[in-house]
């Protein structure tokens, strides 16, 4: 017979029954999975109180403990299951399981409280996971306090109707969690139990255990009743010691109060902390900081001396004798010195110490490369600014000079000297602001003038330009930054004369109006306007440009933004292309 086209071909396959080998490793990865483990926990209960049920003098309940403890060892959420066992682990399994042969009531008393802090302890996933661990720490509790302690301390039994009830119960108990579904939770983790919680939830059942049972035999009154009365006892204890330890009581909880201790460890960590914290804004210089900081930490009680390491200095406090613990981060080497071994808990604290310290010391170390990274920013910044002014005034030297070569009778000399005489002392002052650019890089060198004066010294500065003058000053009184205006005019005018020169413009305006809001200074050429691209781009970065439109305007505006004017391109339009800077008035 023929395959049909476009089918896999079928495989062969043995028609052999599965080998016993097979069936059993099946069965295995059943019992193993942890989606199964409460099944594996309700058969371990199951057997243990069929065992306390059958009397701890028979063969029967010899057995079936054993058969108890092998359930647990495949339950068991302390070992790895794939882990193999040393030495110390045999011979605990080996005690377990003399123990087991040779039972009585004191050793089922201890099993049950292990077993209790075990599954007390235990982490969970999911919801489900926490309601067959509730069912389960509720059986082996009433396990404990209903049957082995009953039978332990006291003569007279429980009333047969409690402990029928009981009794009935616990076998009830393993059956509701053999009814659950399998469990889906992610890959176990190695260490799924919190034993200081465990401790906690064990020794307060063994202890209301044992208090129930004084209670009955000291006041001569029923194991139940005495059972009752220390569980509301109780109850009142844990209410009180809550509402004690609430989130609001504040620095007096007794929570705030032991999770304050378990943090310091007597290191005084919030008092050292706070010093370094004072010390970082004290400081400016990164080592001077991490020389100081180290000395507060040699103040700790049980630190008797340190040393440290870092790329630019070293150094050291206190004793350096004793115990050394070598602590490093990314920036800093820090030994410590003790007077004894550190402990575990000591050596996760001694980290965090050291590791605060390396964050300080770097977060000093960036501040200080900042403030430097900052100051020759702004003397660059400054002197590009100043090699601009310094080009303006060559330009006006230059202007001058011409002027002064191309005299050739009396008149025009004459002419020459006068327009020297009126532009020379501009020129000084000019080169005085510079200088002191220069010498206070950063600084804004702030000039106040009163427009009516600054517009008048600049008609007499370039009465000789092609320029025209309009004016428009409602307020002549106004105080305008004369310097950012100097400067951003120059770099206006410049780029105007250098389109002139190439023939792209014939006329240049210079505007100037006051009114009580704000000063306005514009100029416009008739020459053709800027590309989209370029005017998009200006006054954000420095742009190349033959024609003078590239860092000057940058550098322009940024002066402008120092003194809190705006530079901007107003119209770029064929015919009239138009920078204004504004400058707002603020009322007296």
């Amino acid at each position: 017979m023929t395959r049909p086209e476009g089918r896999e071909p079928v495989t062969s396959r043995s028609t052999a029954p599965p080998t016993v080998e097979a069936f059993d490793t099946a069965a295995r990865y059943r019992l193993l999975d942890r989606r199964h483990e409460h099944w594996l926990l309700a058969s371990m209960l199951l057997v243990l109180h069929t065992a306390l049920d059958a009397g701890l003098g028979g063969r029967l309940a010899s057995a079936l403990m054993l058969a108890h403890l092998g359930l647990f060892f495949l339950w068991q959420p302390i070992w790895q299951r794939d882990q193999r066992l040393d030495v110390p682990a045999l011979g605990v399994i080996a005690t377990l399981i003399a123990a087991m042969l040779w039972l009585n009531w004191w050793l089922v008393f201890a099993w049950l409280t292990l077993l209790i802090g075990i599954v007390a302890g235990r982490s969970f996933s999911t919801r489900r996971e926490r309601y067959v661990y509730m069912l389960s720490l509720a059986f082996l509790v009433s396990e404990l306090l209903i049957n082995c302690t009953a039978r332990l301390f006291l003569e007279r039994p429980v009333a047969p109707g409690i402990a029928g009830a009981f009794r009935l119960g616990l076998y009830l108990l393993p059956a509701v969690i053999y009814a659950l579904p399998p469990i889906t939770v992610p890959p176990r983790n190695p260490f799924p139990v919190d034993f200081f919680r465990g401790i906690t939830f064990a020794l307060l059942t063994a202890l209301l255990a044992a208090f129930s049972a004084l209670m009955s035999l000291r006041f001569d009154i029923e194991y139940p009743l005495a059972l009752i009365t220390t569980l509301m006892a109780l109850g009142v204890f844990l209410f009180a010691l809550s509402w004690i330890a609430r989130p609001g009581a504040g620095s007096f909880g007794l929570l705030a109060v032991w999770e304050k201790s378990v943090l310091n460890i007597g290191t005084r960590f919030e008092e050292w902390l706070a010093k370094v914290s004072q010390l970082a804004s004290r400081r400016p210089d990164a080592d001077e900081f991490l020389d100081d900081a180290v000395a507060e930490l040699v103040d700790i009680p049980w630190i008797s001396g340190a040393a440290w390491r870092s790329e630019t200095s070293a150094g050291q406090h206190g004793e350096t004798l004793g115990h050394a613990l070598d602590l490093d981060t990314d920036e800093l080497a820090v030994t410590l010195y003790t007077e004894r071994a550190v402990s575990s808990a000591l050596l996760i604290h001694c980290r965090l110490l050291v590791q605060v310290l390396g964050h300080f010391y770097l977060a000093k170390r960036r501040e200080n490369e900042q403030a430097g990274a900052a100051h020759l920013r702004a003397v660059h910044e400054t002197g590009a600014r100043v090699t601009h002014d310094i080009k303006n005034l060559l330009q006006s030297l230059h202007t001058l000079a011409a002027a002064l070569e191309s005299g050739g009778d009396a008149q025009q000399e004459q002419r020459g000297l006068e327009l020297l005489k009126r532009r020379l002392p501009d020129v000084a002052q000019r080169l005085r602001v510079a200088l002191d650019k220069l010498q206070r890089p950063g600084e804004a060198v702030t000039e106040r003038i009163a427009i009516a004066d600054w517009w008048r010294r600049l008609a007499t500065r370039l009465a000789d330009e092609n320029i025209t003058f309009e004016t428009a000053l409602a307020e002549p009184l106004a105080v305008i930054p004369g310097e950012c205006f100097d400067s951003v005019l120059d770099n206006l005018v410049d780029n105007a004369r250098h389109k002139c020169a190439a023939g792209a413009a014939t006329r240049i305006v210079v505007r100037l109006e006051a009114s009580a809001e704000r000063v306005l200074l514009s100029v416009r050429d008739d020459g053709e306007p800027l590309s989209p691209e370029l005017a998009r781009q200006l006054f954000r970065r420095p742009l190349p440009s033959a024609t003078g439109l590239g860092i000057g305007l940058y550098q322009a505006a940024e002066l402008a933004r120092v003194h809190g004017c705006t530079l901007a391109l107003e119209e770029n339009v064929p015919g009239c292309v138009r920078f204004a800077l504004s400058y707002p008035l603020v009322p007296d």
